[in-house]
């Protein structure tokens, strides 16, 4: 019968590799908990896509001729999602109204300290790397902790016929626990046509 004899040398090789798994595994674990069980930016796709003229919304949404929107307002659905830290913002609805784009926000704090992301501090990119800022949008801007904001940022500025995304950022975000640079951006956010 022949013996393996494990050495000195060989015990702790194992014995480091058994301490680098644990710690990746446990770096993974981390991970996976304060990502909410979706990966750090996860984006699905707009969903649904429609023309909210009157002759095809009155039916399907229920809407009466007092909240219908104009003929050539078209609208795309989805969840566009980034989260940084323990801030988490979703983009769920993008109006377009003749270049005229309102998305539909809300932003989650999971810390346990408030978090404040102004109006001011709302920058939206486009494909093209044209800029456009949202003074005029209904935004509350405080988090709560452990709290959850909605609203609806109105670009002031209409979006030129040929952008097909844009990008929202929230930059001068304030808090104990605020992303790392105090901005978070959602990337991907298809202009509906």
């Amino acid at each position: 019968m022949h013996q393996h004899r494990v050495t000195h040398r060989g015990r702790t090789a194992i014995t480091i590799a058994a301490v680098i798994l644990g710690v990746l595994v446990l770096l993974g674990v981390i991970q996976f908990a304060l990502s909410g069980n979706k990966p750090e930016a996860t984006q699905t796709p707009a969903v649904s896509t429609s023309n909210t003229s009157k002759g095809n919304a009155e039916g399907a949404l229920g809407l009466d001729e007092t909240t219908q929107p104009s003929v050539d307002t078209k609208v795309a659905t989805g969840v566009f999602r980034q989260q940084r830290g323990m801030l988490t913002v979703e983009v769920t609805r993008i109006e377009n109204a003749g270049g005229k784009i309102s998305l539909e926000v809300s932003a989650t704090n999971a810390s346990t300290a408030r978090m404040t992301l102004p109006v001011t501090g709302i920058i939206v990119v486009d494909n093209a790397n044209r800029t456009y800022v949202a003074s005029h949008s209904k935004w509350e801007g405080l988090l709560t902790q452990g709290g959850r904001a909605s609203g609806t940022v109105t670009l002031d500025e209409k979006v030129s016929p040929d952008v097909t995304t844009l990008t929202l950022t929230f930059s001068s975000i304030s808090g104990q626990f605020a992303p790392t640079g105090a901005a978070i951006s959602v990337t991907g956010i298809p202009v509906p046509r």
